[in-house]
Parts: C-alpha cells; sequence; structure tokens
C-alpha cells in the first residue's frame, strides 16, 4: 500500500513538472506550422507594424507578448531561462525555436522564417 502510494507521489511530481511547462507554453506556441509566437521582455517596442517595417510578414505572427519587467518573465516563463533583458523568445507550433537579448538577431532569424 505504501508503495503504490508513493509511486503515486511519484508520478505526480513528474507530470506536474510536465504541466508547468505546458502551462507556460500555452497560448504562445502557435496551433500552425509556419506561425510563431514572440515573448519580449524590455522596454523596446515590438509589433506587427515594427516587424512589417523590418520586412516581416507579420501575420505569421500570431501573438507578441510582452513582459512588464525581467522579474515577471523570470516568474511567468521560468522554463526559458531568461536572465537580463531586452530578451526576445521565439516560439513555434511546437517549443522554444529562438532566444536571443539582440533585436537584430530576432529581425534576421524573423526573415529567414517569414520574410515578406
Amino acid at each position: 500500500m505504501k508503495r503504490t502510494i508513493g509511486i503515486i507521489g511519484v508520478l505526480l511530481f513528474i507530470l506536474t513538472g510536465c504541466s508547468e511547462e505546458e502551462r507556460q507554453l500555452k497560448g504562445l506556441v502557435s496551433e500552425k506550422e509556419g506561425e510563431y509566437g514572440l515573448y519580449v521582455v524590455g522596454h523596446e517596442e515590438v509589433d506587427g507594424f515594427k516587424l512589417a517595417e523590418e520586412g516581416i510578414d507579420e501575420s505569421k505572427i500570431h501573438i507578441i507578448y510582452h513582459a512588464k519587467s525581467l522579474e515577471v518573465a523570470q516568474e511567468n516563463f521560468s522554463t526559458s531561462g531568461i536572465d537580463k533583458e531586452p530578451a526576445y523568445v521565439v516560439l513555434d507550433h511546437d517549443a522554444i525555436v529562438l532566444k536571443t537579448y539582440k533585436y537584430d538577431e530576432l529581425v534576421e532569424f524573423l526573415l529567414d522564417k517569414i520574410a515578406q
């Protein structure tokens, strides 16, 4: 009986860890291949208009989420490993595909994937 309870406890612990990552990624990952979610930390405004000016097809960005601060990002999106700002995290239909601290790297990546 104790062994069964122990096994159930371990399974719940493992499932809770998986659920935390899934909870953090929910809404940021796209349901469609070829579309991306963008998580931005810092004071630089990044929106569809700015990305379009860079030559990026903003219709392929399904969400842009701006964290209010580095502390908020670390608390709400701890699985990304963000440790400074500005930070840019790109997610596809499955997982994080880019984490960078340079806006130019973000633009280069998105131009490679979804140029106009």
